[in-house]
């Protein structure tokens, strides 16, 4: 297979015009359900940014991507090819969508791995219409009459459409979470710790503490985050939730991230109809409901395979602040990524509409999300509960 090394055109679109384009293209459905075209798309786009183009090699790109041995026979494990063609199909499927056609175009050549970047198309310019039959010419006074009834009844029109057409369901939801600041406090927890097995009677238990505090920029879940805020004028603040402290919580709206590895997701949720529960004897997450204290089914055993994962959706005043908050807390790891799909999806938030009492967005609200996994990653997140006040 030929391999190309040629760069990007000096004069194509900017690095922070692909990314964002790379963040929505990442966000969409088509790329959601899968790690490996994810990851092989954004490792292309980042080194053809970077000009390493000479980086894009099939080897390279197996070994960096999908963790092969350096010297792993390519002809066998034909992983870089299979993935390369999918995300070709993919790409194009996406931009057959009328939704995107005006969108910066990333592509991927038949032939190499180095991927093209190509400003949105121009419009279209229109046939000029038909010369219409001549005819006498209006005085001045019926053209001025004409024009401003024409006038009138086309904002008549657009203002009856307004009042007919509702706000998306996507705008609604995020409303209360986009006033005050430029930017938006969205908090973090990481830490997570391990206890390796002992090698011996009297060797005592060892604690390794794994912070990969430099990777939440690269996240799935914050680069959905950080393409939906800035589609709104707003930029994501981040944050470590052991960095902050409850006047920060004060200053504006804020989201938090993570249940059992946030201490103030848990806090937050604690007073209300559906909360969080960590039974550390038998090593289980739940969501639990107060008006149905003995529900136990919407839990996610720690050690065992899953088949289904849970999440905990919260929009609600935080309750010693006060302040407007979005809690989005999944048992599991699938259980987060379903839920942030569902908040950052207008198609999942537009069946609040149909689901829940009407006005349900002007007031505060709890969903319970249920997904279910289909080879180790979430499918699609289904409300199982919900709570309006």
């Amino acid at each position: 297979m030929r391999e190309s090394v040629e760069l990007p055109p000096p004069d194509g679109p900017g690095r922070d015009a692909v990314m964002a384009q790379l963040n929505r293209i990442l966000a969409n459905h088509l790329f959601q359900h899968s790690r490996r075209y994810p990851a092989f798309l954004q490792h292309v786009v980042q080194k053809a940014l970077e000009g390493a183009a000479d980086e894009l090699k099939e080897r390279s790109l197996g070994v960096v991507v999908f963790k092969r041995s350096a010297e792993y026979d390519t002809s066998a494990d034909p992983v870089v090819r299979n993935t390369a063609s999918e995300v070709r199909k993919r790409l194009e499927e996406y931009y057959s969508d009328a939704e995107h056609a005006r969108e910066l175009r990333i592509s991927l050549p038949v032939g190499g791995y180095l991927p093209e970047f190509r400003p949105a198309p121009a419009e279209l310019t229109p046939e000029p219409p038909l010369a219409p039959v001549a005819a006498a010419p209006p005085s001045p006074t019926r053209r001025w009459i004409w024009a401003a009834a024409t006038l009138a009844a086309v904002a008549a029109i657009a203002g009856a459409i307004r009042l007919a057409a509702p706000q998306p369901a996507i705008d609604r939801f995020w409303r209360p979470m986009l006033q005050g600041n430029d930017s938006v406090l969205v908090v973090t927890e990481t830490l997570m710790a391990v206890t390796p097995p002992r090698t011996g009677e009297g060797d005592p238990p060892v604690m390794e503490a794994i912070d990969p505090k430099l990777f939440i920029s690269v996240q799935e879940a914050s680069a959905k985050l950080a393409s939906l805020l800035r589609g709104y004028g707003k930029s994501p603040d981040m944050e470590l939730a052991r960095n902050v402290a409850l006047p920060r919580l004060r200053r504006g709206p804020f989201i938090l991230l993570g249940a059992f590895n946030n201490p103030w997701t848990r806090r937050a949720v604690a007073p209300l109809r559906f909360y969080l529960e960590l039974d550390r004897e038998r090593l289980i997450r739940r969501i639990l409901d107060r008006r149905n204290p003995s529900r136990q089914d919407w839990a996610a055993p720690m050690g065992v395979a899953l088949q289904a994962d849970y999440a905990l959706i919260v929009r609600a005043p935080e309750p010693d602040t006060g302040t407007t908050m979005l809690v989005i807390a999944g048992l599991g790891e699938r259980g987060s990524g379903a839920a942030m799909e569902f908040v950052t999806n207008p198609k999942y938030l537009a069946s609040l509409d149909r689901t829940l009492p009407k006005g349900w967005d002007r007031h505060n609200l709890e969903l319970v999300i249920q997904t279910k996994l289909v080879n180790e990653d979430w499918a699609e997140p289904q409300v199982v509960a919900s709570h309006v006040w």
